[in-house]
């Protein structure tokens, strides 16, 4: 795959490719915000482990192999951000529920965070709802229409 190719896949795309994933489900909700600073990205982790551990759920920071991966592809410096603020943050269940936030291709505190239901929907608009609630309580959230891509926020600081 050439860097021109890996610029131009969408931003939860591109995190399925870096973790060699063989099938991506769609989101069927997206949702961005700002969490400020490293503080911020410390209270998303916190926030996350707390939702999937309350759902029965395993919680996982790829964060320092994203970090490596983009160093390793030389993407870092082709995405002109700097790889040791990635953020790749999972929440996953059975059957294909779970939860993708990442920033790539956005700036540095900007998350995009994309939920799939896999086989159980009624299990995974649980799990939105309390994920969406907890992380309001903290920052701004805002819905990504369907069909639509994280835009940068100019607002939100590198």
């Amino acid at each position: 795959m050439s860097r021109v190719t890996i610029v131009a896949l969408p931003l939860m795309g591109m995190i399925m490719a870096l973790q060699g994933c063989s099938r991506a489900q769609g989101s069927f909700l997206s949702i961005e915000m700002c969490v400020t600073d490293q503080a911020g990205v410390l209270q998303l982790k916190n926030v996350m482990r707390d939702i999937a551990r309350l759902e029965n759920l395993e919680f996982i920071d790829n964060s320092a192999q994203q970090k490596s991966d983009l160093q390793a592809m030389g993407a870092d410096k082709l995405l002109k951000r700097d790889a040791t603020r990635a953020i790749d943050l999972h929440i996953e269940g059975r059957q294909g529920l779970g939860v993708t936030a990442g920033n790539l291709g956005l700036p540095s505190y900007q998350v995009a965070i994309g939920f799939t239901e896999g086989a159980d929907p009624v299990a995974a608009r649980r799990l939105s709802d309390r994920l969406v609630r907890a992380l309001s309580q903290h920052w701004p959230v805002k819905v990504i229409p369907k069909g639509k891509g994280a835009l940068p926020m100019r607002s939100c600081g590198n």
